[in-house]
């Protein structure tokens, strides 16, 4: 594999900082400085947003060149320059701002010059902290000393107004600058999708294209991550063609945001294909893949590429463990996410609060709440998102009490919540159907909090008056919601509601609005038809499907996972490829013997079904699943099951059951919420939906 593009070596003479016309602010000859590509090292391919660790940055730098070193080399005699490099070394050895202006405003006290590389400096280390007031008092000094015109340091003000997110103020010295290098255009880029406005990013880019300014490596990462923001494809593709084009394609970081731009679009085989050109991939390259692995919800090939990856010995970085433990908890693989922690401790790692918040989550979503309790408590420091994952993860166990419980403790301690947040409260008071509890909630974001709810707010309302049976008031909600455009989501969760009520007139009111506004998702003929199903209505049944075949429309595959003695297993509908399936079907019939000796019938209408319809029903992937883990389990142990949609009714029911007649308790994370089935109940009280 090639190195990256544009690597120095320790030794090798960088050119001068200043412009051909010497000014004030230029530094003398002797004194070394960057040039455009090589002006910040911490900027390097945006590495953070490709998950780049602090580990990995400063092995980046060390490709290009120590800065420090650098210093130390020089013969420096002026004192002017002797501050200025005291300056630096306090900034990246300490960070401390204030002294670092009190030795600007000794410096100009004493009527010495203030050269560009102090300011510089200045910027890196605003840029590094994200501090927007440091950044602004720096401008101002750059102001005063007359050295605005210096086109690199305006470069370095564009990329510290849009990454301490004052993308005006970038754009305005933008536009201000006579001279634009690729550094200013990459900043302004990095600006606008940092803001989520990645259509004007990648407008930028094209512009720049059409003035033949050389671009590089910086520019092709930056405009990449736009297009993997707007999932444009389109444009994606025409990057990917100028990059071959210039030869970059072999390189690792621009590689790993062709990967990441292709997963973020849903062309994850063409993700493979960039990586596998790769002669050999790096952490970034490796992190770039799992995480579109997992994006797309394919845990499994993510726990699969993990092994690989530690088979060509890659080390991984704190992006892979939290990409990892969002695998383990999307497949309920809760034993691989105790292996993932015990390497995070082993690391070093969990004090990192990024992990120690990915892990609270995993372990919650394994269905394993006390471990998510635990992890909770030994984290040393504790933000909002740790409360937030805290608390969304009792919401998903139907457990509102020790939501609110944690909800109330986080601001005893002074931590104010956040949008996310509320938007878990408020899933707490959907699953348990408290409508007061969460109209309280509601109300109390903005006045309390000063928090305004989001459009996201406002369904997460209209689902709690759905469920608990007001859907007069939640169809009202939807119609006077002060949001232009259509709500998709919104209408989709009181068809949810219309269908947990057997709802049929309004759930066809809401069908058709659903495909007024997306007629290429299947979720609504999904949702009809199982109204239709619920109340018996089978020709509306078959009607509804028609439809949805005749549209081309496919329904979402039901796939089941269940982790045994570290191996994944993947059961599907009707599954017959797994080794062990003759066995499973065998533990099925003799659960539905022992089920309907205690009574249990099956919810549909049988006599009403199509044949086939039934045949599948019997063999719903997470009953393959639950089956294949009785069998394969010792008593007693707790059966875990993941599934990508909703378990149905007559599973729901089944399930109850098999935990009586078993004397198991078991797991069944679906995508909707947990069930934690023992003796013959469900934690979510039969208020599923």
């Amino acid at each position: 594999m090639l190195a990256p593009a544009y690597t120095l070596s320790p030794s090798t003479s960088l050119p001068l900082i200043h412009q051909p016309q010497r000014s004030t602010c230029d530094p003398p000859a002797h004194f070394p400085a960057t040039n455009d590509r090589e002006h910040d090292l911490g900027y390097l391919l945006s590495s953070r947003k490709l998950g780049v660790s602090e580990d990995a940055e400063q092995s980046l730098a060390a490709c290009i060149g120590s800065f420090e070193p650098l210093h130390c080399n020089l013969n420096v005699t002026c004192p002017q320059y002797t501050q200025g490099w005291e300056i630096a070394r306090l900034l990246n050895r300490k960070g401390d701002f204030t002294q670092a202006f009190k030795m600007v405003d000794a410096f100009e006290e004493e009527e010495h010059m203030v050269y560009s590389v102090v300011f510089s400096e200045l910027l890196q280390q605003s840029i590094r902290e994200k501090n927007l007031s440091a950044g602004r008092r720096v401008h101002s000094l750059i102001i005063g000393s007359g050295c605005e015109a210096d086109y690199m340091l305006a470069s370095s003000l564009v990329h510290m107004f849009a990454v301490c997110g004052s993308l005006a103020e970038a754009i305005q010295i933008f536009h201000r600058m006579q001279k634009r290098n690729v550094y200013a255009w990459t900043a302004l880029m990095d600006g606008y999708t940092e803001s989520g406005q990645y259509s004007q990013a990648i407008e930028a880019y094209y512009e720049m294209e059409q003035l033949n300014l050389e671009t590089d490596g910086h520019v092709f990462v930056a405009v990449l991550r736009a297009c993997s923001g707007l999932k444009s494809l389109e444009d994606g593709r025409h990057i990917h063609a100028c990059i071959m084009e210039s030869g970059l394609d072999s390189n690792v970081y621009v590689s790993s945001a062709l990967i990441n731009m292709y997963a973020k679009c849903g062309t994850l085989d063409n993700a493979y294909v960039v990586f596998e050109k790769l002669s050999k991939g790096n952490v970034v390259s490796w992190s770039a893949l799992i995480q579109g692995c997992v994006e797309h919800s394919h845990g499994k090939a993510a726990l699969q590429l993990f092994r690989h990856m530690e088979e060509e010995c890659v080390e991984p970085n704190e992006v892979t463990y939290i990409s990892m433990l969002k695998a383990c908890s999307s497949i309920t693989a809760l034993e691989q996410g105790k292996h993932m922690h015990a390497q995070i401790i082993q690391k070093g790692l969990e004090s990192n609060l990024s992990i120690g918040n990915a892990l609270i989550d995993m372990y919650s979503k394994c269905g394993s709440i006390c471990d998510a309790h635990t992890m909770f408590h030994r984290m040393f420091n504790v933000d909002v998102i740790s409360w937030s994952s805290l608390i969304g993860g009792y919401a998903k166990h139907n457990n509102y009490h020790s939501a609110l419980g944690a909800f109330l403790c986080m601001q005893e301690m002074n931590i104010e919540p956040n949008g996310i947040t509320y938007l878990s409260v408020l899933s707490a008071c959907s699953h348990a159907v408290l409508f007061a509890e969460g109209c309280y909630h509601f109300k109390c974001m903005a006045e309390t909090h000063s928090i305004w709810p989001t459009l996201e707010h406002y369904n997460a309302l209209v689902d709690i008056i759905g469920r608990s049976g007001r859907l007069d008031a939640a169809e009202d909600l939807i119609e006077t919601l002060p949001f232009g455009g259509p709500n998709y989501a919104g209408w989709t969760s009181l068809l949810d509601s219309c269908r947990l009520h057997g709802e049929v007139s309004r759930g066809k009111e809401c069908f058709d609005r659903i495909v007024s506004i997306e007629d290429r998702d299947a979720l609504g003929y999904v949702l009809m038809s199982s109204i239709y199903a619920k109340v018996g209505l089978w020709d509306d049944f078959r009607k509804i499907e028609d439809l949805r075949k005749c549209a081309n429309l496919v329904k979402k595959p039901a796939k089941a996972y269940i982790e045994v003695d570290s191996s994944i297993h993947e059961f599907i509908v009707d599954d017959n490829s797994h080794p062990q399936i003759h066995e499973v079907y065998m533990k099925l019939s003799s659960l539905d013997l022992r089920m309907r000796e205690l009574g249990y019938i099956p919810q549909q209408r049988l006599d009403s079904f199509p044949v086939k319809e039934v045949a599948a029903f019997c063999g719903h992937s997470e009953k393959l699943a639950i089956a294949f883990g009785l069998i394969s389990t010792p008593e007693g142990t707790t059966v875990r099951v993941a599934k990508n949609l909703r378990v149905c009714t007559d599973c729901h029911n089944s399930v109850k059951l098999i935990s009586k007649i078993e004397r198991r308790e078991i797991i069944i994370a679906d995508a909707y919420q947990i069930h934690h089935f023992r003796e013959g109940d469900c934690c979510c009280k039969d208020e599923y939906a």
